[in-house]
């Protein structure tokens, strides 16, 4: 299940990823490809305006050439300067003329039908690169094509006298297309797969915490399950004895009766822990938090579990700091007390120690549990605080607990902004540390 839902966010990030990088991509290609050839474009229109202002000016200036008077067998005088018309096609001169044969540019005069009456060409492509095609360019009017020489754009303008065609050379922006495209696919290739990379690390990381949390619910439903059907075996089976002695009083049964009041209190004690968890975890506990002692609530526990102590015959030394408040409910930090407290003294052999310290440490009330014993493996230091987690099952279970304890303290502690630590080495020691925020 949750490798389907991996899957399935993993691909759609990586086509939300893809669709962005498309589009972005599509609109610098698109940016680009407009600007050049627009500039393709006016590069044309520059060359024609130029070929068809050529013409005009050497028309008006045969028109104008009129014999002057006493000029000898009626040829025309010469116009001073560079006014006398030029011999011959016209060819740009200057900066236009030159712009011209760097930037591979001409223009093909022709008439109605087609037949080339003028060229003006800085360098030689051949005849057939222009007489065979010519009324196929002046048909279409704009276009491309390649060439022995490379690719060119032409474009065709009507006149008067019939149809003037400039050829442009676009060996250069048609290599920096081609360069850009192959870099924009190269660019998203690798960002597509750079995507999917971080796209799966981050689905992994996104589904953990969830399956880790569907996990526990169903380890939870699972131990709840199994916690609730041994008292409940408990309970039917004294009352199958009970209702096979029918002729028996009371007083007769009382074994079986305390059996079921037993087993009764351990499945409400459940419940209620159960129930109290629920409440922490989704913040409906209705405990009001002002400033209160944490230690007297330390010493109050203490001085409870004390007969205990003696029953069970270990040795408790304590050293509780005086006047540290927290932040919190007197009832819940006295439930944290007792829960290590209590905890420690199960798990303590007969003459063993526990010692109980309540100290200030820079801005923190820190409390420690410190008992003498078989210890926590280091496997089972990660689950301590785990509902329904027992190292030991079965001594666990003779002892009345049911691993909710420290799973509850552990809360308790996070609900008030705090830490709650343990540490141990087999056979020696288990410890236990509370941090918690003081208040003035």
């Amino acid at each position: 299940m949750f490798k389907k839902l991996r899957n399935r966010l993993l691909i759609v990030n990586t086509l939300i990823i893809a669709a962005l990088l498309l589009g972005s991509f599509s609109v610098i290609y698109i940016t680009t490809y407009q600007y050049t050839y627009r500039n393709i474009n006016e590069k044309l229109d520059h060359s024609i305006t130029f070929a068809m202002d050529g013409r005009m000016q050497r028309d008006g200036m045969r028109r104008d050439m009129a014999p002057p008077e006493g000029a000898e067998n009626g040829e025309p005088t010469p116009p001073e300067g560079d006014a006398a018309p030029p011999e011959g096609d016209m060819i740009p001169r200057g900066s236009d003329m030159r712009d011209n044969m760097f930037s591979l540019t001409f223009t093909v005069q022709t008439d109605e039908n087609g037949n080339i009456t003028k060229t003006n060409m800085p360098f030689d492509l051949g005849e057939d690169f222009y007489t065979e095609r010519m009324s196929e360019f002046i048909a279409s009017e704009r276009g491309r094509l390649k060439s022995d020489s490379g690719y060119w754009a032409y474009k065709s303008v009507k006149t008067e006298n019939g149809y003037v065609t400039a050829f442009t050379q676009i060996n250069s922006e048609q290599t920096v297309m081609f360069n850009l495209l192959i870099v924009l696919l190269l660019v998203a290739l690798m960002a597509l797969i750079i995507a999917f990379l971080i796209g799966l690390f981050s689905a992994n990381r996104s589904i953990k915490p969830v399956e880790e949390s569907y996990n526990k619910q169903k380890q939870f439903v699972a131990d709840a399950s199994h916690e609730l059907k041994t008292p409940l075996t408990t309970i039917n089976t004294n009352v199958d004895v009970l209702l096979s002695h029918e002729d028996s009083l009371v007083r007769d049964e009382r074994k079986w009766l305390d059996y079921i009041k037993t087993e009764t209190e351990r499945m409400t004690k459940l419940t209620n822990d159960l129930l109290y968890l629920a409440r922490l975890d989704h913040n409906e506990n209705a405990v009001m938090l002002s400033r209160v002692s944490f230690s007297e609530a330390a010493e109050s526990v203490i001085l409870l579990m004390e007969a205990v102590i003696f029953e069970k015959n270990v040795n408790m030394t304590y050293d509780i700091a005086p006047e540290l408040y927290v932040n919190g409910s007197a009832e819940q930090l006295k439930q944290i007390v007792m829960i290590l407290v209590d905890n420690a003294v199960k798990y303590t052999p007969a003459k063993g120690d526990i010692d109980v310290t309540l100290k200030k440490e820079e801005s923190n009330a820190v409390l420690t549990v410190r008992n003498s014993g078989e210890g926590i493996s280091e496997e089972a230091l990660e689950h301590v605080f785990e509902r329904f987690y027992r190292e030991d099952k079965s001594r666990a279970r003779k002892s009345g607990g049911y691993g909710l304890g420290l799973a509850i303290a552990h809360a308790i502690v996070t609900s008030y902004k705090g830490t709650i630590k343990v540490k141990s080495e087999k056979n020696k020691f288990t410890e236990f540390k509370v941090k918690l925020p003081l208040v003035k």
